[in-house]
């Protein structure tokens, strides 16, 4: 109970510092160049380059609306995170709407404010949170129909950004849409970890002892499939085996010691689901 206390602490926390974070990307680098964004701050910024409105306000009463709908789509735990975040970034909006970097240069403002951006975004949807607008439409794609929540965002965006051609020149949207791309790649980095997984497959005919070196050098285990040749159409096994990038060299090294006419394919891992197997390749 303790612990799981100190987790929603920990989660509302990142939740106010992924926020703050965005707000100072948007007020420090994006009204730098007049550029937009995605989501409801996105909206809100149109807002304030046709009408003049206060993205902090304006921001808060469209996230009231998809905060509803996120409740009802959407677990509790998530809901109330994305209260706490929606709040925090009106919140944040409003009180670094003076940041002023003096920085008129589409490109600075466009590379730094949507890495910037993503990164705020990656903390704040790593706590289950979400920072309202198409992040609340992917988290309920993601959990209904399993698509990337990074991906998206990104596509969601995309057609937010569209409607700035009404308000703004073209060259600003377009380095708006390179902004958005910048901003996804970073918010994809914070959310699949600074060590990313390969998944390794071997097939050999000493796969036992090579799961026992990859054992004594990894500390985990792996699995042998049963596995048969198409043309030879000889019985053998293929092991299958999940490790840290970083590990991956080392890996292949280990294999040809022990057979150098084994097969190996390598290729990357999105996810992995497990606490013990997560903890045991980290």
């Amino acid at each position: 109970m303790v612990a799981m206390f100190n987790n929603h602490y920990k989660n509302i926390i990142l939740c106010l510092i992924g926020t703050l974070i965005n707000a100072i990307g948007v007020n420090g680098f994006l009204l730098g160049s007049n550029l937009g964004d995605g989501g409801t701050v996105g909206i809100s910024l149109a807002l304030k380059y046709a009408f003049g409105f206060s993205p902090a306000i304006t921001t808060l009463l469209i996230n009231v609306v998809l905060i509803i709908i996120g409740w009802k789509f959407l677990s509790k735990k998530v809901a109330i995170y994305t209260v706490i975040s929606n709040t925090a970034l009106s919140l944040f909006l409003g009180l670094t709407k003076d940041i002023n970097l003096g920085i008129d240069d589409f490109v600075i403002n466009s590379v730094f404010g949507g890495a910037i951006i993503g990164i705020s975004v990656g903390i704040v949807l790593s706590t289950g949170s979400t920072v309202g607008g198409p992040a609340v439409i992917a988290r309920i794609l993601n959990k209904y129909f399993g698509f990337k929540t990074a991906k998206s965002i990104f596509l969601l965006d995309s057609l937010i950004v569209l409607s700035f051609l009404i308000v703004l020149p073209l060259k600003n949207v377009l380095f708006t849409i390179i902004m958005l791309f910048i901003t996804e790649r970073a918010t994809s980095f914070v959310i699949e970890g600074f060590n990313p997984k390969k998944a390794v497959t071997i097939i050999s005919e000493h796969n036992e002892q090579i799961a026992d070196q990859i054992n004594s050098f990894t500390g985990r285990g792996s699995t042998i499939l049963p596995s048969k040749g198409g043309y030879s159409k000889n019985a053998s096994g293929m092991l299958y085996v999940v490790v840290p990038q970083s590990q991956v060299t080392k890996i292949k090294n280990l294999v040809y010691l022990e057979d150098e006419k084994a097969f190996l394919v390598i290729h990357d891992v999105r996810d992995v689901l497990g606490s013990t197997f997560i903890n045991n390749i980290t």
